[in-house]
């Protein structure tokens, strides 16, 4: 079995769609309209491009809307006249062709996310999450920085100080409390980071085992 994965971050396929360039044949996508479909404590996006698969993932928790992440897997299968077919095309390209990124419909993937977060009956995104006044686990600075992203996302000016009004604590500690966030890898400056996702989701899996 062969494997080929490839992470990307928004930004780079932001810089990538900008660039004019004609497609390679083997990235035309099959006949279809992808649709996406829940998978435990995300939704996730799927689309075949000749012998690829891309692939998106959106954990229902986040506070935010889009995909959290993006990959491309070989997608070799079926008989043997279409698996030497599809190995030839990526063969062809020497693996994953630049153009295929370029290809991926990013704003059509995030604005189907939206609409289909918008669905789920356990989306919390109009919801506070449970700060605690009192930090002292992962989980606790996790709850914090999601929810100044959440504050952020729909639309207070200045998250931070209104949160700390909420908690009855201090800017400056707040400041701290956001600094020792980034100091566990849970916040980055502007969003979450992956490990911070993973604790969202899952201490929203154990809940949904109570």
């Amino acid at each position: 079995m062969f494997g080929v994965v490839v992470i990307v971050t928004l930004s780079e396929l932001a810089a990538l769609s900008s660039c004019s360039v004609s497609l390679d044949h083997v990235n035309t996508p099959t006949p279809h309209t992808p649709e996406w479909r829940r998978d435990g404590s995300e939704i996730v996006w799927a689309e075949v491009y000749g012998p690829w698969r891309v692939e998106a993932r959106c954990p229902v928790a986040a506070p935010f809307n889009g995909p959290s992440e993006l990959s491309i897997k070989l997608n070799v299968g079926g008989d043997l006249e279409t698996i030497d077919r599809l190995m030839n095309e990526a063969e062809e390209t020497d693996g994953i062709p630049a153009s295929l990124l370029r290809q991926i419909p990013l704003a059509e993937i995030k604005a189907g996310a939206r609409a289909a977060l918008a669905k789920q009956e356990d989306r919390a995104m109009n919801e506070p999450y449970p700060v605690p006044t009192r930090c002292r686990t992962e989980e606790d600075y996790t709850l914090l920085v999601a929810e100044l992203a959440r504050m952020r996302a729909t639309g207070t000016t200045a998250p931070q100080g209104e949160l700390a009004g909420r908690l009855g604590i201090g800017k400056a500690t707040m400041s701290e409390r956001v600094k020792r966030s980034k100091e566990l890898g849970l916040w980055d400056g502007q969003r979450l980071t992956a490990k911070a996702l993973a604790i969202l989701t899952q201490r929203y899996q154990d809940q949904e085992g109570d």
